[in-house]
């Protein structure tokens, strides 16, 4: 069943399906994250799980996302998963230059 979006302009949904096709992200572009956000980083290189982390990071005052509240485990797997998907692209741009090397 077609949404109503696509029934009312076919040729929108068609171009947008097109630019999914190609990897374009649609929508609103992501936030950039705080600079203290590498510290959740760190604490799971040191192996800690996301409820270790969400503890120190309200011990040490580290602000939530939203400024509100306290860290949560799924908002620290959030933020992890958003700082992977921002560090990914400069991961491999440092690595395909490591290997033309």
């Amino acid at each position: 069943m077609a949404t109503r979006a696509a029934r009312q302009r076919p040729e929108v949904s068609a171009g947008m399906a097109a630019a999914r096709g190609r990897g374009v992200r649609l929508g609103r572009p992501a936030a950039v994250l705080p600079t203290w956000a590498v510290r959740a980083g760190e604490l799971r290189d040191q192996g800690l799980s996301l409820a270790a982390i969400a503890n120190t990071l309200d011990s040490e005052k580290v602000p939530t996302l939203s400024g509100q509240g306290s860290w949560s485990k799924s908002s620290v797997q959030y933020l992890l998963r958003r700082l992977d998907d921002q560090l990914a692209p400069s991961l491999a741009a440092t690595s395909a230059t490591a290997s033309e090397s």
